[in-house]
């Protein structure tokens, strides 16, 4: 049962929900909570407005109730769950369009509309929204920016915060902030909101940049290797090709294994032990013909290209089943780390040792061409706290991450998962800074306490 009186809390435009089932259902983040402890908030806040997320902020000041802003519910490290005696504050009705201008290169949304959504619409126009993460059809905008979401096209395009030219954000206070605006520079401000994760204001309105699409078709390919070192060490020498690829993302022998058995496909009926998937979205005449060059002298044994597009998007579904294909033995533990690109190929060998040390199913794929790795755990079991071994793995390899000059988020945020490992990756001065940032956006500390900080 809430105990907080919620009448003088009035909306108006949008819904308070406390019912227990709303409560329960709004309170969990979908993909963590098999491994986290239930917390029922005290109240389900659906806003439509500006204006609601003011008057709930407000409400929660007066009554310091923490606040928690949500999305879509995507969050694999619990950022957007429920808080005891809290609020979420789900802002998944503000979902609208408000612009697209050609003119400017830029699309002005609301926080719950999806990424893919946005992309679509802005390809109607003859541009794109360059941010990919493999949530894309699922997850919010305002989630995207929240985390700095990343994606397989970061690698040439950057994550999210490339994208964002302005945003409009509610404060602890109900104050409404706005930053930027539509010009691709401007340095008037400090950058503070992107990657914050809820925990200095709340997005309701953002300014993204769209980019036009490029002329002719891209080129996609496959290529495999005898061995996953092999395989990075390939990465290293792509990017160092003066090719500029779009996409280099890559997948272990348990991921070809898993990707087989749940698409029907033949990527490992020879014994492939790595895959990688690349793109090349402006080519040169010359481009592929060094890219093939450079894999071939790295190991590949075998590279199939295309430039057909219907081949091309069974190429890019390889990539976006990964997650789905690895859930169908069980539930998957998702890690997601970035290393120096020198160390790509030490740490892919760190993981498959650990693995085998721990007897672990371990499904290692990401984005490697910007360093970052996802080695994720298949458990055959659907819930309960982590077995032992699998708490070893993941403690030893995030040591040995920071040990090489790595982080242990790259794209996904802290969240309250990975708060522990922090202060271990930061140092001390860096997180008293952020502390009294917090302090000066939120002094009664109620927006996402416990997430980032």
């Amino acid at each position: 049962m809430t105990t907080t009186n919620f009448a003088s809390l009035q909306l108006p435009d949008g819904e308070i929900a406390l019912d227990e089932q709303t409560r329960a259902t709004y309170g969990a983040n979908d993909y963590t909570q098999e491994i986290t402890n239930k917390v029922m908030p005290d109240a389900v806040i659906f806003a439509s407005s500006i204006a609601d997320v003011q008057a709930t902020v407000k409400f929660a000041a007066t009554h310091q109730i923490a606040v928690v802003p949500q999305g879509a519910k995507t969050s694999i490290v619990n950022s957007a769950a429920g808080l005891a005696g809290s609020l979420i504050l789900n802002l998944s009705r503000m979902n609208k369009i408000l612009s697209i201008e050609p003119e400017n290169q830029v699309a002005t949304v609301q926080p719950g509309v999806l990424n893919g959504d946005l992309d679509t619409q802005a390809r109607q126009v003859g541009y794109f929204y360059a941010p990919d993460p493999g949530s894309k059809p699922i997850s919010s905008i305002g989630g995207n920016i929240a985390t700095n979401a990343g994606g397989m096209s970061s690698l040439k395009y950057g994550t999210t915060k490339q994208s964002v030219l302005g945003l409009k954000v509610v404060l602890a206070n109900g104050e409404l902030l706005t930053l930027g605006g539509k010009t691709f520079k401007n340095n008037a401000a400090y950058d503070l909101m992107i990657g914050s994760e809820g925990t200095l204001g709340i997005i309701v309105e953002a300014t993204l940049r769209l980019l036009p699409i490029s002329l002719g078709q891209p080129v996609t390919g496959l290529a495999t290797f005898p061995t996953i070192h092999e395989l990075m060490q390939a990465v290293q020498a792509v990017q160092a090709s003066c090719v500029n690829p779009s996409m280099l993302e890559i997948l272990n022998r348990v991921s070809i294994e898993a990707l087989d058995e749940y698409e029907g496909s033949h990527l490992g009926s020879h014994g492939e032990q790595a895959l990688l998937i690349f793109q090349i979205d402006v080519a040169a005449p010359e481009a592929l013909s060094t890219v093939e060059q450079v894999l071939h002298t790295c190991g590949a044994t075998k590279i199939d290209v295309t430039a057909d597009q219907q081949r091309t998007s069974e190429i890019i579904k390889i990539r976006q089943d990964i997650f789905a294909a690895g859930a169908q033995y069980g539930r998957l533990i998702v890690e997601d780390v970035a290393v120096p690109l020198g160390q790509l190929a030490k740490v892919a060998d760190k993981a498959e040792e650990l693995a085998s040390k721990y007897d672990q199913r371990l499904l290692l794929l990401g984005h490697a061409g910007d360093g970052n790795l996802h080695p994720d755990i298949i458990l055959e079991d659907k819930g309960g706290a982590l077995p032992e071994e699998t708490q070893r793995f993941i403690d030893e390899l995030l040591a040995f991450v920071i040990e090489v000059k790595g982080t242990v988020s790259a794209e996904h945020g802290i969240g309250s998962l990975k708060n522990a490992w922090v202060p271990k990756q930061l140092d001390a001065n860096v997180r008293i800074l952020q502390k009294q940032i917090k302090q000066v956006f939120d002094p009664l500390g109620i927006l996402n306490p416990g997430r980032k900080i």
